[in-house]
């Protein structure tokens, strides 16, 4: 059943990635939109890249002191894995916030810009993107 489940979405998902990338051939023919890739691609690879940008920041920041409060016993993590980094990084970007980490020291302002980015940086791509003059 898990298993049907997981087909229909991974359906959808494609579905919607295809009306998106019609929708930008209808655009292109009002709008000049340069990226080579599709614009979807190309903001998923961006913020890919901020993920792992911010991991390598906390996981290199952990090996000095504590960053993470583990969200359900509530002791600090120690030896934090660059897996727990990226992890911690990626709900952080996307603004998922489980409540599984909370940052504490450095990390908690650090958590606040990342997730700045994680919604400003699409949007200005985005909105660059489709505001183009056609020239």
């Amino acid at each position: 059943m898990a298993h049907a489940f997981l087909g229909i979405l991974v359906v959808l998902l494609l579905l919607q990635l295809g009306a998106f990338a019609r929708k930008k051939g209808e655009l292109s023919k009002t709008h000049k939109l340069s990226l080579d890739w599709p614009l979807y691609l190309y903001i998923f690879t961006v913020l890919l890249s901020i993920m792992f940008i911010f991991a390598i920041i906390y996981y290199v920041i952990s090996l000095n002191t504590p960053i993470l409060i583990n969200g359900t016993s509530g002791e600090e993590v120690v030896n934090y894995t660059f897996l727990q980094a990226l992890y911690y990084s990626g709900v952080t970007l996307l603004s998922i916030g489980y409540g599984d980490f909370t940052p504490i020291g450095p990390a908690r302002f650090l958590s606040i810009f990342e997730a700045f980015l994680g919604i400003v940086i699409p949007t200005v791509i985005f909105i660059k993107e489709i505001t183009k003059d056609r020239t």
